[in-house]
């Protein structure tokens, strides 16, 4: 099963685009998206392609395969535009592994619970990371439409025991890793 991944993507209309694009090409089995869907945040300034309407309507063409986290941006508005339920964390198992999803706002151990052999895919940072430590595989497929630290837009690809982050504007990889 082929799972794309995604987060902060704050209205950005270019960027949900450029997601558009991956997911008709790819046909992902299950979308996951980690928060931060609609809204800019009043520390990034308003970019031009700012459109959180017309994302919403990009997003739910996929709402049936879509996995949805709530963010930090994510308010109760942005969620009657969406067409599928935010949590703010959520367990799922994806080819095999289970998958503690959060933002990454908010990782406490109120809403994880964390075992070894599990992949946390989280978002918030903008930062992507893909390692493993104590016997959990850590996943941020950074963001695509900020990204922090001079790295590129990017978002994560799973296929299998493969898991990957790719740059939006080229998809090429940098970093993967085989979980078997």
């Amino acid at each position: 099963m082929r799972i794309l991944i995604a987060s902060d993507t704050h209205g950005r209309l270019q960027a949900v685009k450029k997601l558009d694009r991956l997911i008709q090409r790819y046909q992902p089995d299950k979308i996951a998206l980690l928060g931060d869907f609609l809204y800019n945040g009043p520390r990034n300034g308003v970019p031009s392609d700012y459109d959180p309407l017309a994302c919403s309507v990009i997003f739910n063409k996929h709402a049936a395969k879509t996995i949805g986290i709530r963010g930090n941006c994510d308010s109760r508005i942005d969620e009657s535009l969406l067409h599928f339920p935010l949590e703010d964390s959520r367990v799922v198992f994806l080819n095999g592994y289970r998958v503690d999803m959060i933002h990454g706002d908010l990782l406490t151990g109120d809403l994880l619970h964390i075992e070894r052999g599990d992949i946390l895919m989280y978002g918030h940072s903008h930062v992507y990371m893909l390692k493993k430590s104590d016997g959990v595989v850590f996943m941020n497929p950074g963001s695509t439409s900020f990204p922090k630290n001079g790295n590129p837009a990017t978002y994560g690809v799973m296929e299998g025991s493969h898991l990957e982050i790719r740059r939006l504007d080229d998809d090429l990889s940098v970093a993967s890793m085989d979980l078997d």
